[in-house]
């Protein structure tokens, strides 16, 4: 750890032991009259760190801020700027709401302990990789799987709304949220595409995970949010079924199945799940098509036809308790 001298507001880090000698205290983060001590590390990536931290002082609220790790490139800088601009603009309840963003010097290329970083809301609960992976077996009801289809549905339709064209380009477990409530909130929007492509991301440039990537995504094709329905069709598919479309377990691993999406036509649901009703079928199949065309138009007209299979409020309901059993527990 490398402690900082907090110069000014706007993300420096707190020199703890100059405010208290031979004392070794959390470490803190300013932005303007607002304070966080980071706790324990939620996840890392290529460009930064998540931690839960504390509000220190008032009623010592639990959040969760996202920093970059050492001296990036301006252009990480500039994503983790733009992210805060997508997530101040979108609030919608199954999307992680921004509660602030601390934009450092604002020069680009920010002091490694004094650059941009967002405090965001803390979901207490698990991702969906990590639920699905506590439970025995490997899928959930259909009726669950639904509800979560549903949750991520409206989180699109909101940023439509507010962001007409913006593509999320990483709808995948890791970044669907499942609170102890059973809420569903999506995250991470750090490599969204803006359709007038004045993002930091190249328009042509790969970018998301393996086995979620729709076939134009995989071929640095131009995407639009068809891409998005694309990758909650693969998720409700893994709900429903336990499997990917297109993961067969043969040698390749992540390479094989990409070429697969793009080549190959998915294992039917019904193949692998012969009790799903043959209406919700449909519109799975309609979700992972190859074809942009043949998908919905938009997240609104997939919602209309999966949210009838169901459960309204029941789902969160075991939604939440599903959480309890795999070990998802508050603050």
């Amino acid at each position: 750890m490398r402690d900082a001298q907090s110069r000014r507001p706007g993300g420096r880090w707190e020199d703890v032991n100059a405010l208290d000698p031979g004392t070794r205290g959390p470490r803190l983060l300013r932005h303007g009259g607002t304070r966080y001590e980071l706790q324990e590390r939620l996840g890392s990536g290529g460009m930064g760190d998540v931690h839960a931290a504390r509000i220190v002082g008032g009623l010592e609220q639990r959040v969760c801020v996202k920093r970059l790790a050492g001296r990036l490139a301006p252009t990480h800088a500039e994503a983790l700027r733009a992210e805060a601009r997508v997530l101040a603009r979108v609030r919608h309840s199954n999307v992680v709401s921004l509660l602030a963003f601390a934009d450092g010097d604002g020069d680009g290329l920010e002091d490694a302990d004094g650059g941009p970083f967002l405090v965001l809301e803390l979901v207490d609960g698990l991702d969906l990789r990590a639920l699905c992976a506590g439970l025995a077996p490997d899928h959930v009801a259909h009726s669950v799987a639904v509800h979560v289809a549903c949750a991520l549905l409206r989180a699109l339709a909101a940023v439509q709304r507010c962001l007409p064209g913006l593509v999320h380009r990483d709808v995948t477990p890791q970044n669907v949220l499942v609170s102890t409530h059973g809420e569903v909130k999506l995250g991470d929007f750090g490599i969204a595409l803006a359709r007038d492509r004045t993002c930091w991301i190249r328009p042509h440039l790969v970018k998301g995970k393996p086995g979620y990537m729709s076939p134009e995504q995989i071929r640095g094709d131009e995407i639009d949010p068809r891409s998005d329905l694309f990758a909650v069709g693969i998720v409700l598919y893994e709900l429903l079924t336990g499997e990917r479309p297109w993961r067969t377990g043969a040698a390749g691993g992540s390479l094989r199945e990409m070429i697969d999406v793009v080549h190959r036509a998915p294992v039917p649901i019904a193949v692998r799940c012969p009790s799903i009703d043959p209406g919700l079928a449909a519109a799975v199949e309609r979700l992972v098509a190859r074809c942009p065309a043949d998908r919905f138009a938009t997240a609104e007209d997939a919602l209309r036809a999966v949210a009838c299979f169901g459960a309204g409020e029941l789902g969160s309901l075991r939604l939440a308790s599903f959480v309890a059993a795999a070990g998802g527990c508050g603050a």
